[in-house]
């Protein structure tokens, strides 16, 4: 191995020697108890006779708040700022409600939502429009347990630039010590690879404490999972004004975890973000050398420069610049703007960029070309005997793409061992599709350009069916059910009853009896009515659903 030589596992390595056990700032007992009390989120709604001409009166939230936004498309509020204070002290700055939604995943999901803000313990609010809204509109609210407030993070305190070893990651607050527990992601994270890093600012306030950092993160967190239906928070990674680096998307901060940061390029790229609104002012000192710390580690790690420009291909997207499959040439360190439809890192973020690449440049490891394999399943679980689905795209050691590239795809078997269970072929531009029949769940891994992928949990969805031999029984009497199901699992039956408003209402579940993959139950059906029972299997075996059986009871024999 030449001087200039090094693998992803040895970077790995020699940043464990050289303060890698620094990587996540210290035990979550250090950063505070764990939270005592849930993260809550709830919303509001606001209309039209809320508001005295083009701005509302003073509006009581349902309880006190953390952080707020408004739901819903742009067109049903239209340009809309708001300000907070608790209840009888002074008002906050206007803030305006942007309705981005650029930050979205490839897919999209959720409900359009404008950006978080963050208001750190309010109660009360007052919006203003560009005039009098003509319809309602929905305010949600996030507010963090009150213990959080009191987490001090500053074992991650501002890095030095002068002290930082070149090839070694910041201290990082792990998501345990924000409290990413309460918010636990909706499915496991998909993997991708690192081509570039897009910056961005969380568009919220500047004028937050050291120790409000955790409570802001974990807020965001609640707020991408719930009020945009994201799987998780956006971000890879965040950083404050004041230099503490947060571990953001879970999935492993050394690993290439597919973020919802950048629409059309999240699949190919990390991003971090720098909580505040840096459109007027710079980020602090502080949050550069961090940043550039954490850049200068990543990008490394996954065998890139920070400096000079790459070729990556568009995704697409509503909010995109360009087309799916458009080559767009860009910055190793890119502003979120570069991409997509934004303002994002604000102008005065984005004029520090030039200023940052050097400095991460000069703070990275050595930087050896290898190759990079993404991977993404269609789902999260696949019905038994059904061809699970993989997609992803293979970049070579020098960085280009093209057909005929080999793919292993690879299954974790009972011993730990890989075991490969299907080969593909890349397109030309890289891209490949894998299909496996699916009859057991496990971890799976794709191999190609003499690299690994990151890991994806596939889970298996039971096959049940359903037969009876009654459509008509006396109310009273008990109705016979059986049929197959695939893998062998519990089943139990969900009997519902038909109401007078039509719909039907859970009544009972009564368990069945399994044996060699053939399940019996029998289910008494004591009123008149109709009565719609549905075999499944427990969410433990995979959640598996027979179609339903209707029957009708009636009086009498």
């Amino acid at each position: 191995m030449g001087a200039t030589t090094i693998t992803r596992r040895r970077a790995l390595v020699l940043g464990a020697a050289t303060g890698l056990g620094a990587l996540f700032a210290r035990p979550l007992s250090a950063l505070g108890r764990p939270l005592p009390a849930r993260t809550r989120g709830f919303g509001m709604d606001v209309g039209p006779r809320d508001f005295e001409g083009a701005t509302s009166r003073v509006l009581r939230a349902p309880r006190r708040f953390d952080l707020l936004g408004v739901r819903g498309p742009r067109k049903a509020h239209g340009r809309l700022a708001v300000r907070v204070r608790r209840r009888g002290g002074p008002w906050s700055p206007w803030v305006p409600l942007a309705v981005h939604g650029d930050h979205a995943p490839d897919t999209g999901s959720g409900e359009r939502a404008s950006d978080p803000v963050w208001a750190g313990g309010c109660d009360e609010l007052q919006l203003r429009a560009a005039r009098r809204p003509d319809r309602g509109l929905r305010m949600q609210f996030v507010a963090v347990p009150a213990a959080r407030h009191r987490v001090r993070a500053h074992a991650a305190a501002a890095p030095r630039q002068s002290s930082a070893q070149p090839g070694t990651p910041p201290p990082i607050i792990p998501r345990a010590a924000w409290g990413a527990d309460s918010v636990p992601p909706r499915s496991a994270p998909s993997y991708g690879v690192v081509q570039l890093a897009f910056v961005h600012h969380t568009v919220t306030a500047n004028d937050y404490r050291p120790d409000q950092s955790a409570s802001i993160v974990l807020a965001i967190a609640k707020y991408h999972r719930d009020t945009n239906g994201w799987n998780d928070i956006g971000y890879n990674f965040l950083v404050d004004q004041y230099g503490q680096v947060f571990e953001g998307r879970a999935g492993g901060v050394d690993q290439a975890v597919v973020g919802a940061q950048a629409q059309g390029y999240n699949s190919q790229s990390t991003g971090v973000a720098v909580l505040g609104t840096f459109s007027d002012v710079p980020i602090p000192e502080p949050a550069m050398a961090a940043l550039a710390q954490l850049l200068g580690w990543k990008l490394s790690l996954h065998g890139i420069p920070c400096e000079g420009g790459v070729t990556v291909a568009s995704g697409g997207g509503s909010l995109n610049r360009y087309p799916s499959g458009t080559p767009v040439a860009m910055q190793r360190i890119s502003g979120h703007r570069d991409g997509d439809k934004t303002a994002c890192p604000g102008n005065a973020l984005y004029a520090q960029l030039p200023a940052l690449r050097p400095r991460a440049a000069a703070l990275a490891g050595p930087v050896a070309p290898h190759g990079q394999v993404s991977l993404t399943p269609a789902a999260p679980a696949v019905l038994y005997g059904a061809d699970a689905v993989f997609t992803g795209r293979v970049v070579r050691p020098d960085s280009t793409a093209g057909p005929n590239d080999p793919v292993a795809l690879q299954k974790r078997a009972s011993d730990g061992t890989w075991v490969t269970v299907a080969q593909g072929a890349t397109q030309g531009d890289g891209s490949f599709v894998v299909r496996v029949p699916w009859r057991r769940g496990g971890d799976v891994r794709a191999m190609a350009a003499g690299t690994t992928s990151g890991v994806a949990r596939i889970g298996l969805t039971p096959v049940l069916s359903t037969r009876t031999a009654s459509r008509r029984v006396a109310a009273g009497r008990r109705v016979a059910l059986s049929g197959r199901v695939r893998p062998l699992a519990s089943v139990a039956v969900v009997l519902e009853r038909q109401g007078s408003d039509g719909r039907f209402h859970r009544v009972a579940s009564v368990r069945g009896r399994v044996r060699r993959r053939t399940w019996r139950a029998a289910v008494r059906l004591r009123r008149p009515g109709l009565y719609r029972l549905t075999p499944r299997t427990s969410p433990k075996a995979g959640d598996g659903r027979g179609a339903p059986v209707y029957v009708r009871a009636v009086r009498g024999r």
